[in-house]
């Protein structure tokens, strides 16, 4: 089941935010349209492993989309990208505030053609403030929004390995555009404008856990508790890593008896929940010695047979093969014309039972230039005189 099939969305995006929002409801099935810059497009088809000239990361972000290379610059597109708006039910941008007014597709332009055109503008720290006007990338959010204070060992902030706050951002994006659609489906609204930036997004990430110590307006009579993090610690084996955490009594005293570990069980350290939680560090200290003298595979065993959550910390290869993600294909491959057989996540949600899966591979830069300026009324000669203008490629 495709429930986004029959919208249709066009953007105007780069990099990870704005491409990732729009390609999870590509996957949902909506027909997403990509404008892209003539020459290089989008800087995302240049990072990364690449095979004939695709790379993994567009490769996965642009799945079932159509690319136009494009020169919004250029007069001569305006009547027929007009024509193709007039289509269209979700307009995506994430160029920095004001950009994209200067050509005539800022919100207040579009909107007065296309009242009922959905508009999403995704940015760094929004379209006004002392920051508005700053380029922005993954790392510059994580230190501003705590990202990197979360992770700090022993007071030494670290980033995040992974791109999170523009996934974050993303992910927001994808379920208010489903939302807007929804509260226009209902009537309650036409078009509307929809703002998000990275900065917001990350912080109604972080905020339950990360953030639970500055929850309380006033200090008086409140003792800040560890953050999570605190607990989140790996475990040396014989042969690698795992991972456990222990909450309740049971818990403890599982893992105590599958380690052989007896000391912790009368430590005063390590009493109670709230004294284990107090003297974690020191707890994993003693877990460490029991872990150390055998295998992985044992110790998950061991804990799992006492009730105890823990992991084997997969290498990247061991995730392909873990059976608890091929028994759900949760991982899949399929044929790509130009990057030959591509291996990707599918689809995280399940609609009635099937999983949707690649209705068209990501396309080269420019692909469907010709096929979408037809479909929105131009003739060949049309086609030729904007490529000859160099409005379109």
């Amino acid at each position: 089941m495709e429930p986004l099939s029959g919208i249709r969305i066009i953007e105007v995006t780069t990099n990870a935010s704005g491409p990732m929002a729009t390609g999870i409801l590509a996957d949902q099935g909506a027909d997403v349209i990509r404008l892209e810059t003539i020459g290089a497009g989008d800087p995302s088809r240049h990072v990364g492993g690449t095979r004939g000239g695709v790379s993994g990361y567009t490769a996965f972000l642009n799945r079932n989309k159509r690319s136009m290379a494009v020169d919004l610059k250029n007069p001569q597109l305006r009547a027929p990208l007009r024509a193709l708006l007039a289509t269209a039910d979700v307009f995506v941008q994430n160029s920095r505030p004001g950009a994209l007014d200067r050509y005539g597709y800022g919100y207040d332009a579009l909107h007065a053609e296309f009242p009922d055109l959905i508009y999403v503008s995704i940015s760094g720290f929004g379209a006004t403030g002392p920051a508005a006007h700053q380029r922005v990338y993954d790392p510059v959010i994580q230190s501003v929004a705590g990202f990197a204070a979360a992770q700090s060992k022993d007071g030494v902030p670290d980033l995040v390995k992974t791109i999170a706050s523009d996934k974050v951002a993303a992910l927001t994006a994808a379920q208010a555009i489903s939302a807007a659609l929804l509260a226009r489906a209902r009537g309650l609204v036409r078009g509307q404008h929809v703002e998000l930036s990275m900065l917001d997004a990350s912080l109604q990430f972080l905020w339950p856990e990360v953030y639970w110590n500055h929850s309380f307006a006033g200090s008086e009579g409140f003792t800040p508790k560890p953050l999570i993090a605190d607990f989140y610690r790996l475990l040396p084996t014989a042969d690698g890593f795992i991972t456990m955490i222990v909450v309740g009594d049971d818990e403890f005293k599982s893992a105590c008896d599958a380690l052989g570990l007896v000391e912790p069980l009368s430590d005063p350290r390590f009493r109670t929940l709230s004294d284990r939680f107090a003297n974690y560090a020191a707890l994993f200290a003693e877990f460490a010695k029991g872990t150390r003298a055998l295998s992985t595979a044992d110790v998950v065993a061991r804990m799992d047979q006492g009730g105890v959550p823990c992991a084997k910390v997969n290498t990247l290869d061991d995730v392909i093969t873990d059976p608890r993600v091929t028994h759900r294909n949760s991982v899949m491959e399929y044929d790509h014309p130009h990057a030959g057989r591509l291996r990707q996540a599918r689809p995280a949600a399940i609609f009635d039972g099937v999983p949707n899966g690649v209705r068209r591979p990501s396309p080269l830069l420019g692909e469907h230039t010709d096929e979408l300026l037809a479909a929105a009324g131009c003739s060949i000669a049309e086609i030729a005189a904007l490529r000859a203008a160099g409005a379109v490629a």
